[in-house]
């Protein structure tokens, strides 16, 4: 693997897992500051007028771009981003539920699997 690849995978991998952190409450979102630090905004004007571009480290790139995604998620469906409610799942799910009660990230795997253990122990 190209080092690069595998400094920037390694670097999305961290992030993760302190987004699962944050979006599990086992940490706050200043544990995301060292991301947020490392990028800066950079205005670039075009014959179409203003771009921004992100400006960080290429090992930081897809951690950053994944952090920023879960913002504006959470700014656009708020409180419909959560971590799937199967302790062994590191998946996230967005509930698109009208009442807003998804648990798992796929009822196909997760949830058959949760339900199938809750069964399981009381028989």
């Amino acid at each position: 693997m190209h080092a690069l690849a595998e400094n920037e995978l390694n670097e999305l991998i961290a992030a993760r897992n302190v987004l699962q952190a944050v979006v599990r409450g086992t940490a706050s979102a200043d544990a995301l500051t060292p991301y947020l630090s490392a990028a800066a905004l950079r205005a670039r004007a075009t014959d179409n007028g203003v771009e921004w571009e992100l400006a960080v480290d290429d090992a930081m790139r897809g951690a950053l771009r994944a952090i920023l995604a879960w913002g504006a998620l959470r700014a656009a469906r708020p409180g419909r981003l959560r971590a799937c409610a199967n302790p062994d799942c590191r998946l996230f799910l967005i509930d698109r539920s009208k009442p807003n009660t998804a648990r798992w990230c796929s009822m196909t795997t997760c949830g058959n699997r949760m339900k199938a253990r809750r069964y399981h122990r009381r028989v």
